[in-house]
């Protein structure tokens, strides 16, 4: 990201239309109905509003919110023309909830409902929305999805705490949206959630935390954060091994995919600084940053934050991994389940995914129930944090190690991003 931050120059100049979204403010995740209906937005130059699907007449839906270890209990009523699902992105709970049609639950027909309860146990951040493949794909990408937030038990000291949702919407001639696998001759519109879009002001030794979401389909969101300091405290929910900063001030996070900042307020005034998204070549500023001129919070900027440490193994037995290889894409006609298994382990056991990626586009892999660490390509190290959602580059191969230690029939779904082509869509089972 070069040159100057204008948020409205560089738009003109792209053709790229940014608009904001405003979360509701947080809803406890507790005797709540989510509703999911056929809703309506405004883009900026549509002739006319966009047809959407989304939960309580809004995009992204309610901000849930509640602390880890204390019961969540949702009421879906489904009030669309097809049946849906939730599926709790990322979450760590009990087989039966995880909201995946023919696999864990049956799907919820127009008019019915069905209720959610589990208990997170986890922090972190997390988002809701029906599974992504099948029939259900068309409803994520019509903006059915929202944001779960799980606080830790001791918040972490920091002043404010925001929230960026990224999508990225192809719009037809008719200014509707369009599927990701009919797109030709459509333009791309990337939305975000956040009055964030516009400018973070930040006062003088302020800290922030910002949570941000790629909930795109098929677009791995390439951030660039320039003109501030910030350090990665969190991905895919989990708590990082230790803070660290982006590589040269970039981050790649693919669809799914969620990545905790922390930001101090250190701008000098006057100073440009934001965070921009690589849009096909070209610059799309999501949010800009700038010194409040308020007087300093605090006398001196906080020390450097870290997150209380994640429940999941320390150290992981690789040797007495199972292994599997999983080719991307999976088999022709990957849209529907299996009728059995890609395999079965014993609650316990450690299992090591080699995900290959056969084809020239950037695939993702999503792991339903389970926390995976990346292991190193080179040696028998891994990265030095969790996530459910991982990217496997064109012509490679990449191993994710998880303990799978929750019980029951768990999807691993694999997308590609760019042209259509298959998904991997298959189940392994924890006995």
């Amino acid at each position: 990201m070069t040159g100057s931050l204008n948020r409205r120059q560089l738009l003109a100049g792209l053709g790229v239309s940014l608009t904001s979204l405003a979360l509701a403010r947080p809803a406890a995740a507790s005797g709540l109905t989510l509703t999911a209906a056929a809703g309506e937005l405004a883009l900026p130059g549509g002739a006319r509003p966009t047809r959407t699907q989304c939960f309580d007449a809004s995009t992204p839906g309610p901000l849930l919110r509640v602390k880890r270890n204390q019961a969540v209990t949702v009421r879906f009523a489904n009030r669309l023309e097809a049946p849906s699902t939730i599926h709790w992105h990322g979450i760590r709970l009990a087989n039966a909830m995880d909201g995946v049609p023919a696999l864990t639950q049956q799907a919820v027909k127009p008019g019915d409902g069905f209720d959610y309860a589990f208990t997170p146990p986890d922090a972190g951040t997390f988002w809701y929305h029906p599974p992504a493949f099948g029939p259900s794909l068309s409803q994520c990408e019509a903006g059915l999805y929202g944001v779960l937030v799980v606080d830790e038990d001791e918040p972490p000291k920091v002043d404010r705490d925001l929230i960026l949702v990224i999508d990225d919407w192809h719009i037809g001639p008719d200014g509707q949206i369009l599927p990701a696998a009919h797109s030709a001759g459509g333009k791309s519109i990337i939305t975000v959630n956040s009055k964030a879009a516009e400018t973070i002001s930040l006062a003088p030794n302020e800290r922030l935390r910002l949570r941000i979401v790629n909930v795109a389909m098929t677009r791995i969101a390439k951030l660039a954060l320039a003109g501030f300091g910030a350090s990665i405290i969190a991905i895919d929910g989990h708590p990082v091994d230790t803070p660290f900063a982006p590589n040269h001030g970039r981050i790649d996070l693919p669809p799914g995919g969620r990545v905790d900042i922390a930001v101090d307020g250190t701008l000098a005034a006057g100073s440009e600084a934001g965070i921009a998204l690589d849009h096909d070549g070209e610059v799309v500023v999501l949010a800009h940053l700038a010194a409040s001129g308020a007087a300093p919070l605090r006398p001196a900027p906080l020390p450097p934050l870290t997150l209380p440490r994640p429940d999941l193994p320390a150290a992981l037995a690789l040797q007495k991994a199972k292994r599997v290889a999983v080719p991307l894409p999976g088999r022709a006609g990957g849209q529907f389940l299996p009728d059995r298994p890609l395999f079965s382990v014993k609650r316990g056991s450690l299992v090591d995914l080699a995900l290959s990626n056969k084809t020239r586009v950037d695939q993702v892999v999503h792991v339903h129930g389970h926390a995976m660490r990346i292991l190193h390509p080179f040696d028998d190290e891994w990265q030095p944090y969790w996530v459910d959602t991982v990217a496997i580059g064109p012509g490679e191969t990449v191993h994710t190690v998880f303990l799978a230690d929750n019980s029951g029939k768990w999807l691993l779904h694999g997308r590609p991003c760019g042209p259509a082509q298959e998904d991997l869509v298959t189940w392994f089972e924890v006995i």
